[in-house]
């Protein structure tokens, strides 16, 4: 019976998870960290993973949290549980949506705010956890000049993350 948190939380992240990506972290973290299914410093494990495997940030960490908790079954049912909340929302939006045009722009509109906060709070959830030092917060400062000066990083994060991780292998002794 270890796997009913987990999947309920799982449950609980599909049903609030607007926006998708790094919008969702602090919804994922909530869930993840007051069901004690990990402890703070392992969720960043938990995103890190789920950020350099492809595919969705939500699918990776329920896949990853589902199998350490209940191996393979653990993990087929987190995954499952993490999506089957979003498709029925998108099965009744898309019926709303097509019989009420207008609730389409009036939704949308009204999501971005949300979303915008949500995104910012997973920086600050992330930065408080993950910048403990000097050289991880340079670490931070030159990613974000980088992304800033260089827009190609922008289109390829995985290119700032494996340099930033390689170089902090190099300063991190």
């Amino acid at each position: 019976m270890e796997l009913i948190s987990p999947v309920l939380a799982f449950l609980k992240v599909g049903l609030m998870a607007f926006g998708g990506g790094i919008s969702t972290v602090p919804i994922i973290r909530h869930q993840l960290i007051a069901r004690e299914l990990v402890d703070p410093q392992r969720f960043l494990t938990v995103l890190g993973l789920s950020q350099t495997t492809p595919g969705p940030l939500i699918l990776n960490a329920a896949t990853l949290v589902g199998y350490e908790k209940g191996g393979l079954l653990g993990s087929v049912a987190c995954t499952l549980s993490s999506i089957a909340m979003p498709l029925l929302a998108l099965w009744g939006m898309r019926w709303a949506f097509r019989r009420y045009p207008w609730l389409d722009r009036r939704f949308r509109s009204a999501v971005r705010g949300p979303i915008t906060a949500l995104m910012g709070l997973a920086v600050v959830y992330m930065g408080r956890s993950s910048v403990t030092g000097p050289i991880q917060a340079g670490l931070f400062a030159l990613s974000l000049l980088s992304l800033l000066i260089f827009p190609p990083l922008r289109r390829n994060p995985p290119v700032l993350i494996l340099a930033s991780g390689l170089l902090g292998i190099l300063l991190l002794r």
